[in-house]
């Protein structure tokens, strides 16, 4: 088959086009996977482990700023709020602690897959010193709470609290705020930082509601019928069954502490991902207290152009990542993003360049199955844990333990040949007509994408003249910078995945960026108007800038195994507008330091 030393032939690379169609079409025959709505009985799996409902009495208070979500995005918002003299910021969250995603994601081996010193924000700041390259939750839940405390954004924090409604009020130009607890807010700037990834998703499988043993999602996981904690074994299923349903990310990182811990573990996958070696490894902290001033800043553009180029001469971070771009031979994360860039000498044409890249890809996903055969004792196994689709379909998966798991006696891997599970009963898991009996399932099947916006955050918001975001957004988004959208004064919306801004392997660098951004606006509004509204003509521009400079990359997304990115296989469904900005992240941050340089708000009508 394809390799290192292959030549790259039409015939080697039909026959894995073939392949990859074969796989794809497998996944398109099963049931399209429609969010739940978690409510009646399924609303256990909304429950809070990991924090006691804490009583307090309704609060009616009118505030600078309202923002909606305390993780990494809302946090880096605040704090940049702060910098610039806005004080009188008031955080809001369902969760019971700062910190978002890391709050919920407390399953066991949990940690970031992109380098501890470019993904956790201010680090220099807060004097915050990670243990590994790929930091523990732990450590970074830690790192969301000293943020928190920093810039003094506990006090006025309302967590434990679901915000349940937002509308403008023209008479007194503030946003009005209710809430599950009672609460009445105003104030004069709302932020929408809810995340990309906080409406935890379950499968639609029948009789899912029936099984009587334990069962949670591991954004909320039973550590109580488990035992242990994300850093140590999970002492209490030495004599359990267990059921995993999914092999994404999240399972890449909880199967192997569930391999060590239980008795038997069964793994549920409709696809398998692809598994890169992860080699984390101890950060010196010599050499970490040695660096110089404005290091992060240093490594974190460096990491993001070592991916999206311009190619630096030196790459600080050098990981999985890195590696994985220079492989590919194109500095792109997403096709979605931009067109490819050669990274090598420059002289591949215009021409030459996708068939290259495509080759390169090819040799890629090779290596990664070869691997799989490498690891893996039984050669069933090994074929079954085998990815057949471009690299770039879904986000890469490292790990050094994962492939490994399956080698132990006591796990055993249930391909479902793309089809996934097709029921679930009281005592276990249906697969073909045998039951597999279980004393727990654990749901790792990731958050909802690609429904509506105003769904994902669970209210809707109601601006000028009555105007409803959930209906302005129904056939695709409109706005500027992803951040601002007409007929809504004063609100500013984190941007989400694919929603005309920017998306990289480091999240939280385009979520600092949009951060400083917000509190530019903020801070400027404060000093010439009471409000600011999104002029029409501004936000017609930007989105025809989105939809002139984003390549077409719906032929590549077709050919995708379903999934996230392609809207589960149906890339013709995504509105034209909702895309990324067409130059690349390093490109999108330019653009907005340019449009603060100019120091005009061009776009924004202020009164």
């Amino acid at each position: 088959m394809f390799n290192e030393s292959s030549s790259g032939d039409s015939s080697e690379i039909a026959a894995l086009k073939a392949k990859y169609k074969a796989e794809r079409e497998k996944r398109l025959t099963a049931e399209r996977a429609v969010p739940l709505q978690l409510t009646g009985s399924l609303a256990r799996y909304l429950d809070d482990p990991y924090s006691r409902p804490k009583q307090r009495s309704p609060l009616a208070s009118d505030s600078e700023v309202v923002i909606v979500g305390a993780g990494l995005g809302g946090l880096m918002i605040a704090a940049e709020l702060k910098r610039r003299g806005v004080e009188d910021v008031r955080l809001i969250d369902a969760a019971g602690d700062v910190g978002g995603v890391w709050y919920w994601n407390r399953y066991p081996g949990a940690r970031c897959d992109i380098d501890a010193l470019v993904y956790l924000p201010y680090l220099e700041e807060i004097g915050t010193k990670p243990t590994e390259k790929y930091a523990k939750a732990s450590e970074i839940l830690g790192h969301a709470q000293a943020i928190a405390k920093q810039f003094g954004l506990y006090d006025k924090a309302l967590l434990q609290t679901s915000v349940t409604g937002a509308s403008w009020d023209h008479m007194e130009r503030r946003w009005e705020v209710t809430t599950d607890r009672g609460d009445q807010l105003r104030s004069r700037f709302l932020v929408l930082a809810n995340g990309p990834l906080q409406k935890l998703k379950l499968p639609a499988v029948p009789g899912l509601d029936s099984f009587t043993g334990a069962a949670f999602h591991t954004s909320r996981w039973d550590y109580e019928y488990t035992g242990g904690t994300s850093d140590t074994e999970l002492s209490k299923l030495t004599d359990k069954v267990v059921g995993v349903l999914g092999t994404g990310a999240t399972a890449i990182q909880c199967i192997p502490p569930l391999a060590r811990s239980a008795k038997q573990l069964y793994v549920f996958q409709r696809t398998p991902s692809t598994v890169a070696p992860r080699n984390n490894k101890p950060i010196d902290q010599r050499w970490l207290a040695s660096l110089p001033a404005g290091w992060q800043e240093e490594r974190r553009q460096n990491f993001t152009a070592s991916i999206f180029g311009p190619r630096p001469a030196v790459d600080l971070v050098n990981d999985g990542w890195t590696d994985l771009f220079r492989a590919l031979g194109a500095a792109e994360v997403d096709s979605a993003e931009h067109d490819p860039v050669p990274l090598d000498d420059g002289h591949i044409g215009p021409e030459e360049a996708p068939a290259r890249k495509e080759a390169a890809d090819f040799r890629r996903m090779e290596a990664i199955r070869a691997r799989i055969d490498d690891i893996i004792d039984d050669p069933d196994t090994a074929s079954s844990l085998k990815p057949y689709y471009a690299y770039l379909c879904k986000r890469p998966g490292f790990s050094d333990e994962y492939l490994q798991a399956f080698n132990r006696p006591n796990v055993t891997l249930i391909d479902t040949n793309g089809r996934g599970v097709g029921e679930i009963r009281s005592d276990g898991i249906v697969i073909e007509g045998r039951l597999i009996q279980l004393d727990c399932i654990v749901f790792a099947t990731g958050f909802e994408t690609g429904t509506s916006y105003t769904h994902r955050i669970g209210f809707d918001v109601i601006g000028r003249a009555g105007n409803r975001l959930s209906e302005k957004w129904a056939n695709g988004i409109s706005s500027l910078h992803g951040m601002m959208t007409s007929e809504f004064p004063n609100l500013l919306v984190q941007p989400g995945l694919s929603a005309q801004s920017t998306e990289t392997p480091n999240l939280v660098h385009t979520m600092l960026e949009n951060a400083r951004h917000m509190s530019y606006i903020i801070s400027e509004v404060r000093r010439h108007a009471e409000i600011f509204e999104l002029a029409d003509w501004a936000e017609k521009e930007w989105v025809e800038l989105i939809i002139e400079k984003a390549p077409d990359d719906t032929e590549f997304l077709r050919s995708c195994t379903p999934g996230r990115k392609n809207i589960e296989g149906d890339p013709e469904s995504r509105p034209l507008g909702d895309r990324n900005y067409g130059g690349g992240p390093l490109a999108l941050y330019e653009e907005l330091r340019s449009w603060r340089a100019r120091g005009d708000l061009r776009g924004l009508d202020l009164r």
